[in-house]
């Protein structure tokens, strides 16, 4: 099974999952919220949803039928799920926020290095090892 699709709405995951039954392609959804509620929710498309893992997902059952999947996804205009497509284009491309975070967590490991490095020569001193 591989993902194809995931959306935070519900109505556009049953529209992907009717499109590729029209099709023949056996799709499975996940995430899928179990109890009975509204399918509307605030939320924003351009507003940074870090854990979209969460959303329900559209995946394809069968791995022959993965690459008809992906061309009918394209036919409506929906650009298939990339795995890790949005980490990679930050690695590739760190911002300068990402830069300085980087930075700091090398400082903090290097100044974590020498105090265990000055605790270590102290014991062996106390031991008189030297």
């Amino acid at each position: 099974m591989r993902q194809i699709y995931t959306s935070p709405r519900e109505q556009n995951i049953d529209t992907v999952v009717a499109l590729m039954a029209e099709h023949g392609i056996e799709a499975t959804v996940s995430n899928r919220s179990n109890y009975n509620r509204s399918s509307w929710q605030r939320f924003s498309y351009s507003q940074r949803q870090d854990d979209r893992s969460r959303w329900p997902q559209v995946w394809i059952t069968s791995a022959d039928d993965y690459t008809r999947a992906r061309a009918l996804l394209r036919e409506i205009g929906i650009e298939p799920v990339v795995r890790h497509g949005e980490e990679l284009a930050a690695a590739r491309n760190p911002t300068p926020l990402d830069r300085r975070r980087l930075t700091v967590a090398r400082v903090r490991r290097i100044v974590l290095l020498v105090v265990l490095g000055v605790a270590a020569v102290a014991m062996l001193r106390d031991l008189h090892v030297f």
